[in-house]
């Protein structure tokens, strides 16, 4: 039975190649947009989520008051992240990151000007989950003149040859750093990105000695790893009465009151509003969230409509069938498997599309959203169903409807959908056309 309702679709699909054409090319077109937009939403709420203690971890921030203004910092003063170690018993590690966006570096005749590279403090790896291939986690980062590069790039210096104890020469002055550790690429879904780092004591213990107590200095990012069980809204009540302690004299004599705020690491990226456009927005995720829905309901709508037309054509057949004693359970099946087939087709294609598609798409937001699509089985999975769930709701109001009709009434010619199907039919399309007018007025605007 069930291969002869497979025989009577493709005999179908053939007949008719034009309608079958458009119907599939308009559902596998709007699934494609929705998945892609569904990989990029998915990516963006993913930020940070690779480390195994992102709840515990924030991020130091500042507003900072003086007579004119209220700057609001990214970043506390230098002095802020280990002095609060040193007074807080809640929180166990402390890492500074400071952006270097033009580090020059030199192997010999390899030169390179590297523009994203950091300094970190040692903690670097106990606070993320950074993994290092080669080195030590705990001393990588901790003497002066440190370096840690990433595979990628390692290899533009030292090829296939070992890097660990090297020596290279960093800055204009052409100062010697070691090699001590090998890290894995860093995750494209993080907020704190670097190909080399370089030890923070470098700049803490010979750049600039005094700069673990400078409270007006602000320049780096600052991240705590609470213990567990610490209440972070607690500890945030905390940091006024450590400011006044330890630098309520320099802050009336200068002028500037800083006030500190600790904000969750998976917030950072998309929830903060102190970087600028090198963050995230989570309205944008809500954005582009919305019109993937709207983009997939208006190609459902099509695909319903247009299947639902089709079905009425085909009264003649089913009152022929139902005389030679076809049962309404089996004509029922035979239109949802029919409309089933379709959208299953629509997901193949709708799968080539997104594989075709994804370099373009990655180019297209800036950044490698997935290597490829099949990365996220569980994604595929997914469209799958969904592609399943359209074909049975496409195929049931057809099903349902014409597999009720009485053969006699049929065969007669005196077959009529009755004004609900119209009235639903009517709705569908006057739905569409309102989504894809609002979604033409909202690209203009933008």
């Amino acid at each position: 039975m069930i291969k002869n309702y497979f025989k009577i679709a493709f005999r179908n699909l053939w007949r008719h190649k034009i309608f079958s054409l458009i119907n599939i090319m308009g559902l596998a077109v709007g699934m494609t947009a929705c998945f892609l937009i569904y990989l990029y939403v998915t990516f963006e709420l993913s930020y940070d989520a690779f480390n195994t203690k992102a709840d515990r971890i924030y991020r130091v921030v500042a507003d900072i008051k003086t007579p004119t203004e209220t700057i609001n910092a990214g970043g506390p003063a230098w002095a802020v992240a280990p002095n609060a170690k040193d007074e807080f018993p809640e929180i166990e590690q402390f890492v500074r990151i400071a952006a270097n966006d033009n580090v020059l570096i030199r192997k010999g005749d390899i030169k390179f000007q590297e523009a994203n590279s950091m300094w970190a403090d040692s903690a670097l790896f106990k606070v993320f989950d950074f993994k290092l291939l080669k080195g030590d986690p705990n001393t990588a980062l901790k003497e002066p003149f440190s370096v840690v590069f990433t595979e990628t790039a390692a290899k533009k210096y030292f090829g296939k040859n070992d890097p660990m104890g090297q020596t290279l020469l960093i800055t204009g002055d052409g100062l010697p750093a070691k090699v001590t550790g090998i890290m894995k690429d860093i995750p494209e879904n993080s907020q704190i990105k670097g190909d080399v780092v370089l030890s923070m004591s470098t700049i803490t213990e010979k750049f600039n000695s005094g700069l673990d107590s400078q409270w007006s200095n602000y320049g780096s990012s600052a991240y705590l790893l609470l213990k567990p069980g610490t209440n972070a809204k607690g500890l945030e009540k905390k940091f006024p009465g450590f400011l006044e302690r330890r630098n309520g004299t320099e802050m009336k004599k200068i002028q500037m009151y800083p006030t500190l705020f600790l904000e969750p690491l998976r917030d950072v990226y998309l929830r903060s509003t102190r970087d600028g456009s090198k963050t995230g927005n989570i309205n944008n995720v809500y954005i582009f969230s919305i019109v993937a829905v709207f983009i997939l309901l208006i190609a459902c709508i099509n695909f319903i409509n247009l299947t639902t037309a089709r079905a009425v054509e085909r009264a003649k057949e089913v009152g022929i069938r139902k005389v030679v004693g076809a049962e309404r359970k089996q004509l029922t099946m035979q239109f949802i498997g029919e409309s089933v087939v379709l959208c299953l087709i629509a997901f193949i294609i709708t799968v080539i599309l997104s594989a075709s598609l994804l370099p373009l798409f990655n180019q297209l937001a800036g950044k490698t959203i997935s290597e490829s699509i099949f990365q996220h089985p569980q994604y595929i999975s997914l469209l799958f169903g969904a592609a399943i769930i359209i074909g049975f709701i496409a195929g049931a109001y057809p099903a349902l409807v014409l597999s009720s009709f009485k053969p006699v009434t049929v065969l007669k010619g005196r077959f009529s959908t009755g004004t609900r199907g119209v009235i639903l039919r009517k709705g569908l399309v006057i739905a569409q056309f309102t989504i894809s007018i609002v979604l033409i007025i909202a690209t203009i605007v933008v």
